[in-house]
């Protein structure tokens, strides 16, 4: 965007489109059915010429009828009706709690597997090589059949540069998933994962412990340490993790050519991570590292057990320190202990190793223009740990015209029935026609096309302070202009989208 006198300004972003269901005229299959049967209800006393039976089927067809449209907390009655049903079969079951190995020890005596809950129990750790020779992580689904493999990353920020150098960055990152929207690309998600832990200042505090000098004054040790004890509450530990999924069906001509298997697919998986690696460091990230199994374990332990991140930090500070100080411990943990200890699926809450989650999840993006510190609210400092999860599936050309000509084509026979029919065209209906022609014009020009969704956890150590936090929360999403909903029964799933970076989270489209 340009100003009145040709000088560049601050770009602005917009144009999302929440996906739809598109079984009948926009409506899901249980909706068609409701209506179908308030339909039915509605006409048979005058087909069946039995007017008596009226009195019991009219109501029920307007009740039908009601109920297929009418919407509670953003969701439909059938949505809330399945939910309801599908966590209670589980509970009638005891499926909806979890213990893991630790209190139904294996009788074997060779290395014990990953033990999951939920919808993580089909997940394994495999352990590969990067090209460099360094450990790499593979995280294998052996039900949707796909290969994750995760980086630690860190970023330098947008909030306090320039604007030039804000759309440089922001840039860089499309250009990094546009790089992804080609034809039969194996890479078929992307997770963006970012981790806010508040620092108690134990680290920043032992740093000072190591380095300060034993000629320093007594008053400024003093006061550096009181200063230590009461200031660092307010700072926040940040964690930035990128996620690329692979798919074994998209790869399979590839993965036979590097001797099929497992191997075979951890070989291709490298050889395409190793090709991101330029567009990646163009979007101004730097890779800290690739994880490894024991570090991708250890990420996973830490968000299912907050009480074990300063413990495991210890660990890894000391890993290379000799024996008679505390070291030699490797750091990270046994894939194996990477799950939680015991752990319940609750209707509002997942509950886990003495900590408690609640999983939202981002059900509308702001409708006007926003620059690209939108988020800023949502991910700023707190008292209490957040993790904020953005999963894109990038689209080949093909399919990505026939999203956008879908789109365009429904928006203009909605506006053209408008007109041709004398009514006034709706505000809403014009920009949604002109942004699905927008879109198909920068289709035209190269840009690609994702599908996204996003999702947001909180976890706290203290029950009571649950329900503050969850409206804190709440609040700061206001202020982020996104509109986000709790995940009522299906906490588990939504905590395993949000908080952990494996990679899954973004369902497939219904039609």
């Amino acid at each position: 965007m340009t100003t009145d006198n040709d000088s560049p300004s601050i770009r602005t972003y917009f144009g999302w489109q929440q996906e739809k269901v598109a079984f009948l005229f926009g409506l899901s299959a249980q909706r068609a059915l409701m209506i179908a049967a308030s339909v039915l209800f509605g006409i048979w006393p005058l087909a069946a010429s039995r007017m008596s039976a009226a009195v019991v089927c009219w109501p029920v067809a307007t009740a039908l009828g009601v109920l297929a449209f009418l919407r509670l907390g953003g969701r439909t009655v059938d949505e809330w009706l399945v939910a309801f049903i599908s966590y209670h079969l589980v509970k009638s079951r005891n499926r909806h709690k979890f213990a893991s190995a630790a209190f139904a020890p294996s009788a074997g005596t060779g290395p014990k597997p990953m033990d999951l809950p939920g919808v993580l129990a089909p997940l394994k750790i495999l352990d590969a090589q990067m090209p460099g020779g360094g450990p790499l992580a593979v995280a294998y689904h052996r039900l949707d059949r796909t290969y994750t493999a995760v980086a630690k990353v860190r970023f330098p920020g947008i909030g306090l540069v320039d604007s030039q150098r804000r759309d440089q960055r922001v840039a860089g990152w499309g250009g990094l998933l546009s790089g992804l929207c080609t034809e039969g690309n194996p890479i078929v998600r992307v997770q963006a994962l970012q981790r806010i832990v508040p620092e108690s200042g134990a680290a920043l505090r032992r740093w000072h412990a190591d380095h300060v000098s034993d000629t320093a004054p007594a008053a400024a040790v003093e006061i550096t340490s009181g200063l230590l004890a009461t200031a660092t509450l307010a700072t926040s530990q940040r964690d930035a993790y990128l996620a690329f999924t692979m798919d074994e069906r998209r790869a399979g001509t590839a993965i036979k050519g590097a001797g099929g298997g497992t191997a075979g697919a951890a070989a291709v998986l490298t050889r395409h991570l190793r090709a991101l690696q330029s567009s990646i460091a163009g979007a101004d990230l730097q890779i800290e590292a690739w994880l490894g199994p024991r570090d991708l374990a250890e990420v996973l332990r830490t968000a299912f057990d907050p009480h074990s991140g300063r413990h495991l930090a210890e660990r890894r500070a000391n890993a290379t320190a000799p024996l008679a100080v505390g070291g030699g411990l490797p750091a990270g943990i046994d894939p194996a202990l990477a799950g939680p200890a015991a752990a319940e699926a609750k209707p509002n809450v997942y509950a886990h190793d003495g900590a408690q989650s609640v999983t939202y999840w981002v059900h509308d993006w702001p409708r006007n223009q926003v620059y690209s510190t939108v988020l800023a609210p949502l991910l700023g400092e707190g008292q209490h740990r957040r993790a904020f999860s953005v999963h894109i599936e990038p689209l080949g050309p093909r399919e990505a015209e026939r999203e956008v000509m879908r789109e365009r084509t429904a928006r203009s026979v909605a506006v053209r029935m408008r007109q041709r029919t004398g009514q006034i065209v709706p505000e809403h209906e014009q920009a949604a026609l002109d942004r699905a022609q927008a879109q198909d014009a920068e289709r035209a020009a190269g840009h690609g096309l994702v599908r996204f969704t996003a999702y947001v956890t909180l976890t706290v150590t203290d029950v009571e302070e649950i329900e503050d936090a969850c409206a804190a929360l709440e609040a700061d999403a206001a202020a982020a202009r996104i509109e986000i909903r709790r995940m009522w029964y299906a906490q588990d799933v939504g905590f395993a989208m949000s908080a952990l970076p494996l990679g899954f989270g973004l369902p497939k489209k219904r039609w």
